[in-house]
């Protein structure tokens, strides 16, 4: 990281008590107006806020910046947005959303169009920590960027586990178009069904059920069997209940059996306006009390277990406002994790919760 770029910062982010890592610089990176290591204090924040307005920046160092934007001082969609931009998952979002909102939807599906979009998402699974990846998926997306982000993640969430599931690399990449590709068929859905701010009715539900068959024929044969069974079958369910043919057990290839859980994940975390979003250790949670009938319950735990390792020794920020380590997720309760704030371990509950997930950088 380039410590010596500087990058423009609100001054309201500032926040009494912090010791900067840094010297901080009026707008223009001219004037240095507080030196390394010293500490903000009220009276300094209320005369830089006096002289320079609320809405005034100030220029800090790339390292300070991320270290300010990371922290529950700052806004969550400020933090968001910086996270989003930081990850390139703000551009990789807007790339995808090029293709499916084209009118030349058809032409757009191809390996030549598809290929370097899966180059990219690919690179960002080694590029960075999946907590990195996660804290993008987590955060609620407006209504109708809804299948681009979505998506996305699942993406982003297949191309995850294909690596724990130690998959070639051309696997990896496999699965992740699957993911990118397995919801395509909604953009031949009614957008008033699509965004429904509301729960389905039993009618527009047999419409949307039709979107697997849509996947299928916008995919055709242009790319390999494993996206197209991924995108028909991540619905089925391997006890013969799922839709739209029915099959069951081994008949639903690894791919749609990998994208089912990639697929509940994001669905679960995301909000719409009829139903709030739920923190992952609480889509964990359902995931291994198998609220979700029909997935591979083998699939499921290795899912489980990798995400239970990556949230271990994460910052967290608890319901009392402030920050606290978890040390420990229960294989059997996920929800209630064993966080540390200070010297203090103990164990969440019902008062005292976790109410956001940290990005770490």
């Amino acid at each position: 990281m380039d410590s010596e770029r500087l990058m423009p910062l609100p001054i309201e982010y500032l926040w009494d008590g912090h010791v900067l890592k840094n010297d901080i610089f009026n707008h223009t990176g001219a004037v240095m107006l507080l030196p390394k290591g010293e500490t903000i204090t009220r009276p300094k924040l209320n005369r830089l806020l006096q002289f320079y307005g609320k809405d005034k920046y100030i220029m800090v160092h790339e390292d300070t910046y991320l270290e300010i934007m990371s922290d529950d001082h700052a806004p969550l969609k400020a933090r968001q947005e910086m996270t989003e931009q930081y990850m390139g998952y703000t551009k990789l979002h807007r790339n995808i959303g090029s293709i499916f909102q084209a009118p030349d939807l058809d032409f757009q599906l191809s390996s030549a169009q598809m290929d370097p979009l899966v180059e990219a998402i690919s690179e960002k699974l080694v590029q960075f920590d999946p907590i990195m990846i996660f804290s993008c998926i987590n955060f609620p997306r407006p209504m109708d960027e809804g299948l681009q982000r979505h998506s996305l993640n699942v993406a982003l969430l297949n191309g995850i586990q294909a690596e724990w599931l130690k998959l070639t690399p051309e696997d990896v990449k496999i699965f992740t178009l699957a993911g990118l590709l397995h919801d395509i068929g909604k953009t031949m859905i009614p957008e008033e069904i699509l965004n429904a701010p509301r729960k389905l009715t039993d009618e527009e539900l047999k419409v949307m059920r039709m979107h697997p068959l849509y996947s299928d024929r916008l995919l055709g044969d242009k790319f390999g069997s494993s996206v197209r069974l991924a995108a028909r079958h991540h619905h089925e369910k391997l006890n013969g209940k799922g839709y739209p043919d029915g099959i069951q057990g081994e008949e639903i290839d690894l791919c749609a059996r990998v994208t089912a859980i990639s697929d509940i994940y994001d669905a679960m975390i995301s909000a719409r306006s009829y139903k709030g979003a739920r923190l992952p250790l609480s889509v964990l949670d359902m995931f291994y009390k198998e609220e979700f009938d029909g997935l591979d319950r083998g699939l499921v735990m290795r899912f489980l277990k990798n995400m239970r390792l990556k949230y271990t020794n994460k910052p967290v920020i608890m319901s009392n406002g402030e920050r606290g380590i978890i040390r420990y997720i229960p294989p059997n309760d996920a929800g209630h994790p064993i966080v540390q704030q200070d010297d203090e371990v103990k164990q969440a509950n019902e008062e005292w919760y976790c109410r956001e997930m940290v990005a770490v950088y």
